[in-house]
């Protein structure tokens, strides 16, 4: 069998700048395909790029990049939204409410558990004093 060579109407989509080179009948690989396998094999010799080594007059003063983290810190603390006095003092009243609720509930538990423990190894109930 003798092989057809390919007639321009059944070659939609490939122009003629792409098949110039290849053979009648050779599948057509991608173009990013292509490049990349050339990258692949120029990949040892493109990593000999040489570092440059940093000076120390590439980095600003100790107290220079301090002042700019300062100057940050405030330009930041400007941008808060801060609560009133008001606001404050709810929310610690409402902080100590719960504080105080919590070690009453604490310590019923302890003083609970406790007793009972020492009911069972001498079999006297705990006292406070």
């Amino acid at each position: 069998m003798a092989k057809k060579t390919p007639d321009n109407n059944s070659m939609s989509g490939t122009s003629e700048s792409r098949m110039r080179g290849r053979v009648p009948g050779e599948l057509e690989k991608p173009v990013a395909y292509e490049e990349g396998a050339a990258q692949q094999q120029n990949a040892p010799a493109d990593k000999k790029v040489k570092k440059t080594a940093k000076t120390k007059s590439d980095k600003p003063n100790i107290f220079k990049r301090m002042w700019k983290g300062l100057k940050g810190v405030v330009s930041e603390l400007k941008k808060v939204t801060w609560p009133k006095g008001k606001d404050v003092v709810k929310s610690t009243a409402v902080v100590l409410v719960v504080v105080v609720v919590f070690f009453v509930v604490l310590f019923g538990i302890d003083y609970v558990l406790s007793g009972l423990s020492h009911l069972v190894v001498d079999g006297t109930w705990t006292s406070i004093v």
